[in-house]
């Protein structure tokens, strides 16, 4: 069983997560790796950076993506490839004393099912209260919500397939306001596995000569849902460009020319 810790993705609802007292040390995104009937350890760590008492709380949520719509998180509604079901840990209330460090520990136990391949997911969700004194909790105070942390928790079942994705489409946008011009491209996963993708874009003129070299950063794209990336092309004169699209993940790579016009 292997474990790696990626990019941080903050979720914060209401008050930006800067100014939070609670902070989760080791990434809120845990990848692993396991196979059928394994069962996976994990923790979050979680630092109450201030002087006060701070109550967090833990649940279940399911990420539901969309080619069409923005990433939503939903309770109680479970997709075809949720993992919540493998996931076993107390969904408790926490305080947390002043400076402490707590860990919060789970397991997820993989089905002893042959037949399960590709990735799986469920999102924990760290709700960051009000402080509040422990014998406060039988007044029945209502507690306001004021963060909120989604931890991504991406299980890998059983072998990688090839990489399997496709540019489902390509358009120009403009914004007449701000004369700003980006290439959008929205990259679609085909395989069962959560890939990690990378976009670079090569620009050429109509003498073939290279006038532009860009990338996107690195983002994950869901097996059987799209992601959009974008590239700034303010800067180029009006013209016609010849332009190579290229997708990186796992070192597979996909491709694909394209026409460019710039009016």
């Amino acid at each position: 069983m292997k474990t790696r810790i990626l990019t941080i993705i903050l979720f914060a609802l209401l008050v930006n997560a800067m100014y939070s007292n609670i902070v989760i040390l080791n990434g809120l995104t845990h990848v692993y790796t396991g196979s059928t009937g394994e069962t996976i350890t994990g923790e979050v760590i979680l630092f109450n950076s201030s002087d006060q008492e701070q109550r967090v709380t833990f649940e279940l949520n399911e990420a539901i993506f969309s080619c069409t719509s923005n990433r939503i998180f939903i309770k109680d509604k479970f997709h075809q490839q949720s993992s919540s079901k493998w996931f076993s840990a107390n969904l408790m209330d926490k305080l947390l004393a002043p400076r402490e460090k707590y860990v919060y520990k789970f397991s997820i136990k993989i089905p002893n099912d042959k037949s399960l391949k590709g990735s799986f997911w469920s999102m924990l969700m760290v709700n960051v209260e009000k402080p509040i004194k422990e014998e406060s909790l039988n007044t029945k105070i209502g507690l306001d919500t004021k963060i909120r942390y989604a931890i991504g928790l991406l299980t890998n079942v059983n072998a990688f397939d090839n990489v399997n994705l496709d540019f489902s489409s390509i358009n120009l946008k403009e914004d007449s306001n701000s004369l700003k011009k980006e290439l959008e491209v929205k990259v679609l996963n085909e395989s069962l596995f959560i890939e990690g993708v990378k976009l670079s874009l090569e620009i050429y003129d109509n003498k073939g000569t290279k006038i532009q070299e860009t990338e996107t950063d690195r983002n994950m794209v869901f097996p059987g849902f799209c992601r959009d990336f974008k590239f700034d092309v303010s800067v180029l004169p009006n013209g016609e460009y010849n332009c190579v699209l290229i997708a990186d993940a796992r070192r597979e790579f996909a491709g694909t020319n394209i026409s460019l016009t710039i009016k």
